[in-house]
């Protein structure tokens, strides 16, 4: 008589099946580790990932979505994409922390706009900005940024205003004369910095005559000078008046090296003067040694800084109808000088006792 012994087999079957599940689910029981892409995990770690050609990624999301989390765990760590420039983080059990130390533990305020320039001069503007919204951050600095580059950032020159949200206006000090810069406004918080958009501004120019930096505005580079930069105006001032009017050279039978002649060379040969020449008195030394209008970089000017002065003394104004030593000798015996009743240039023994000075300084 035949039996069927399927059932036999599928009971036997189920029952290998749930035993083997059993032994799996013990073994991983007493393992309690897991490793990935490797099969030794660490000992002391739960959860072992080893790779040499991939990173592990974090779940990622922006701010909001970060504190959307209903009860975050303590421990619990997210990527916030636009926390500062994008931060890892995790939750202490009160605040979300950074985990490496950056600023960025929320959103940048928004910054709608930066206020164009106004009040327009040769060393100062005024401008501002408008802050919409802190995001739910102290606002902690608030200002304007500037550069003579373009996108400046609060690594730059920046103005610091106190205050939250809404518009703010700030007082730009400290530039140069006709010259282009760029301006943004800032805020900081928590979150990190967000800036307005760039705005562009060109200061004011100096003229001949014009009393600033100290003295008279003497001259103005032009293109070929040395230092001449189309972006930043550069020149010479003039003291309101001579300094001397019965001072030597000095030290006649020594070649001193002071031979610039050109534009810009009058400070170094001032130095050189000075430096290997001790008589008090001497043309150089009245300029090396002058206090004026606030400022110390006084010289002598060279050859051709006297003349400029020449062609501008109506405008500078102070000048007599005499003889003004320059900086630039002729030899060991004899030094450069401009007679200021006519264009005449020529070269006077360094003991003759009645050369005029008028000082100058660059800027």
């Amino acid at each position: 008589m035949l039996h069927d012994t399927k059932p036999i087999k599928m009971k036997t079957t189920i029952k290998s099946i749930f035993i083997f599940c059993l032994l799996f689910i013990i073994t991983i029981s007493i393992k309690a580790q897991v490793g990935i892409g490797t099969n030794s995990p660490n000992g002391s770690a739960q959860l072992d990932v080893s790779s040499t050609t991939k990173g592990f990624l974090p779940p990622r999301m922006t701010y909001a979505q970060r504190n959307a989390i209903t009860s975050p765990a303590i421990g619990l760590m997210v990527f916030c994409t636009n926390c500062g420039t994008g931060e890892p983080q995790f939750y202490n059990g009160t605040e979300w922390k950074n985990m490496i130390g950056g600023t960025g533990l929320g959103q940048a305020p928004a910054v709608a706009s930066t206020i164009a320039a106004s009040n327009i001069s040769k060393t100062s503007v005024t401008s501002g900005g408008n802050i919409t919204n802190d995001n739910g951050l102290a606002i902690t600095a608030r200002g304007v940024c500037w550069s003579i580059s373009s996108n400046p950032t609060t690594a730059n020159s920046k103005t610091i205003e106190s205050g939250t949200t809404g518009s703010f206006t700030s007082n730009i000090t400290g530039l140069n004369a006709n010259t282009v810069y760029y301006l943004r406004a800032y805020a900081i918080n928590a979150g990190g910095t967000n800036y307005g958009d760039q705005v562009s501004v060109r200061t004011t120019d100096y003229a001949i005559g014009e009393s600033a930096l100290g003295g008279k505005i003497a001259y103005l580079l032009q293109p070929g000078d040395p230092s001449y930069d189309a972006n930043i105006t550069h020149g010479l001032v003039a003291t309101n008046a001579d300094i001397s009017t019965s001072a030597q050279w000095g030290c006649y039978g020594i070649f001193i090296g002071a031979d610039g002649t050109a534009i810009g060379t009058g400070n170094q040969n001032t130095i050189n003067i000075t430096a290997r020449c001790s008589a008090a008195g001497i043309a150089a030394r009245l300029c090396a040694d002058l206090v004026e209008g606030g400022y110390s970089d006084w010289f002598l000017p060279s050859k051709d800084e006297l003349n400029k002065l020449y062609l501008n003394r109506v405008a500078i104004g102070g000048f007599s109808y005499a003889d003004y030593w320059s900086s630039t000798e002729v030899n060991q015996n004899f030094a450069w000088y401009q007679i200021f009743t006519f264009f005449f240039q020529d070269g006077a023994t360094k003991t003759y006792p009645s050369g005029y000075v008028r000082a100058t300084r660059a800027f």
